[in-house]
């Protein structure tokens, strides 16, 4: 199987819609798969994929100007933002005390193996709790403020019961706006953040290495005008 290159690159809307049409001019129709906010077009020609900004909607064939919420949690900390026009308008970091000192691992997953809790794990497991709460608040408070269409979202799957099934759970894990980020991410800081919007605002082309020449072409063409 060929090697499968990628271009990562910020374009406009009307930029992106160029690029599409272009590629569904040459390579005929595309599907869109929105569990991963893609466009793919398979042919006998090529094959290339979309992965579309996160500041962009595909409705119905078309492409929409989105809102959306950056969502990253670690033990004891998380970076929130939420963006629109492919700016952060608002941040939050949150930090809690969760984190063992000596095993250097959350009290979370301390519990499930040990199953004890003693007056350093209840502060600790209290930390949480107040985490989550901070975390939830500042995500309903955007939710009821700002029409947010798209939530991307780091959370590994340890944390994720804190988040979603909480009485006052701001999202649910079913809600159709989630999507996880295609990236692995070390810390929840604010450089991370930023890095990581950057990331989501930008279009990603997948396509193998024989597709190459097309690409580039459709990229110079619209660098050109």
């Amino acid at each position: 199987m060929a090697d499968q290159k990628s271009i990562l690159k910020i374009f406009d809307q009307e930029e992106l819609e160029e690029i599409i049409e272009a590629i569904k001019l040459n390579l005929g129709e595309i599907k869109y798969s929105n569990s991963k906010h893609q466009i793919d077009i398979n042919s006998k020609k090529a094959n290339v994929s979309i992965r579309l900004p996160y500041c962009i909607s595909f409705q119905q064939h078309q492409l929409v100007p989105a809102n959306f919420l950056v969502i990253i949690i670690h033990s004891g900390e998380a970076a929130l933002a939420f963006s629109e026009e492919n700016q952060i308008v608002e941040h939050k970091m949150v930090k809690a005390y969760m984190v063992r000192q000596k095993q250097g691992k959350s009290q979370i997953k301390h519990l499930k193996t040990k199953g004890k809790s003693k007056a350093g794990s209840r502060v600790r497991l209290a930390g949480t709790d107040y985490f989550f709460e901070q975390i939830n608040e500042k995500i309903a408070e955007w939710d009821d403020y700002y029409n947010i269409e798209k939530i991307a979202i780091s959370c590994n799957k340890t944390l994720q019961p804190y988040l979603f099934n909480r009485p006052d759970a701001a999202i649910q894990k079913d809600d159709e706006r989630l999507f996880k980020i295609p990236k692995h991410i070390q810390e929840a800081n604010y450089e991370n953040l930023i890095h990581i919007h950057n990331y989501l605002i930008s279009t990603e082309l997948k396509f193998i290495d024989s597709d190459k020449e097309f690409i580039n072409n459709i990229i110079s063409k619209i660098d050109n005008e």
